[in-house]
């Protein structure tokens, strides 16, 4: 009931999400200077969004502390973004994770020739291990949602195990190809999961990385932000941000936007060079909106119906 309590208050528009956060320098350049992008977020309630005027990174500010988002993650998140009302999740959202899963796999397809060990870095309900064990690879994920990393272990009986990225532990090199899949903007140091990430990457292996690109198409600048996101990534800022990890991208994959295959980096290679007018480039793309206008419009009505018909379609599809 709590939950429930909780994720309705979450959807009330004009309201404060109910947290404290706490002041933080950007994980990428360590910078504290900022400019305010955005006060509103894509549901219309007050959330403050900042891009490091040095870099470009986009967080949440003041960014919530370690305990509330392991609150938030623990009690919420799950049936407040994916209406996961059990501790199994939706129907929809296995059919979306399946056909991720098969997309994914098929862009990696020129890393994964012969059998290759493989992590998937917040693994959610285990659908892109199961098809990588399928195709013949040695499979492993961490997931820190108990339910979902449990439904993997007793539905598809892969290896998954239930625990904070800090809290893994692998040996240096430990696997050939490492996927992380819309896990990077979930965390307060993203920069720092890839750093580990890279160290447990094997000499010749490669790390694919998937986030929302925060300069992707919206028609309103407000509807790019939202709480469970506390870092926004550019182009621009994911590729620093593997450098920065010992990483860059790797030249036999197509990376498009915000979905990037890296490797280790080279000798010699390129270190971010970031300027003070980055922030200032990226923040020219958020123009101000008015959240009321919107709301009064009734356009945000369509929307949902939009992404009702989407999840009602998805639902009904058959494993």
């Amino acid at each position: 009931m709590l939950k429930l309590l909780a994720t309705i208050r979450n959807q009330i528009p004009l309201t404060r999400y109910a947290y404290r956060g706490e002041e933080a320098p950007c994980n990428l350049c360590g910078s504290h200077h900022r400019l305010i992008i955005g006060q509103t977020d894509r549901r219309l309630k007050t959330l403050k969004t900042v891009a490091c005027e040095q870099c470009g990174l986009i967080r949440t500010d003041p960014m919530p502390t370690d305990a509330e988002l392991d609150a938030y993650y623990a009690g919420e998140y799950r049936l407040d973004y994916q209406f996961a009302f059990s501790k199994k999740p939706p129907r929809f959202h296995i059919t979306r994770s399946q056909r991720d899963a098969e997309a994914r796999l098929a862009l990696l397809e020129p890393a994964l020739s012969g059998p290759k060990r493989v992590l998937d870095f917040g693994s959610g309900s285990g659908e892109f291990l199961v098809a990588a064990a399928k195709a013949g690879h040695a499979v492993e994920g961490i997931e820190p949602g108990e339910s979902f990393a449990a439904f993997a272990r007793e539905t598809y009986g892969v290896k998954v195990e239930s625990c904070v990225w800090q809290q893994a532990e692998f040996a240096p090199g430990s696997f050939d190809v490492i996927t992380s899949n819309h896990v990077l903007e979930h965390l307060r140091e993203p920069v720092s999961a890839l750093k580990r990430m890279a160290e447990w990457l094997a000499e010749d292996g490669v790390l694919f990385v998937s986030v929302p690109n925060a300069l992707g198409k919206r028609q309103h600048s407000f509807q790019h932000f939202h709480f469970a996101h506390v870092y926004n990534f550019t182009p621009q800022a994911l590729v620093w941000a593997g450098l920065v990890a010992g990483l860059e991208p790797d030249p036999r994959f197509m990376n498009a936007g915000t979905t990037i295959v890296f490797r280790k980096r080279k000798e010699g290679a390129a270190v971010p060079a970031w300027g003070e007018e980055e922030g200032h480039q990226v923040a020219s793309h958020f123009e101000p909106s008015s959240p009321l206008r919107f709301l009064l419009s009734g356009r945000w009505i369509l929307d949902a119906l939009r992404r009702l018909r989407k999840v009602a379609g998805d639902s009904f599809v058959r494993a």
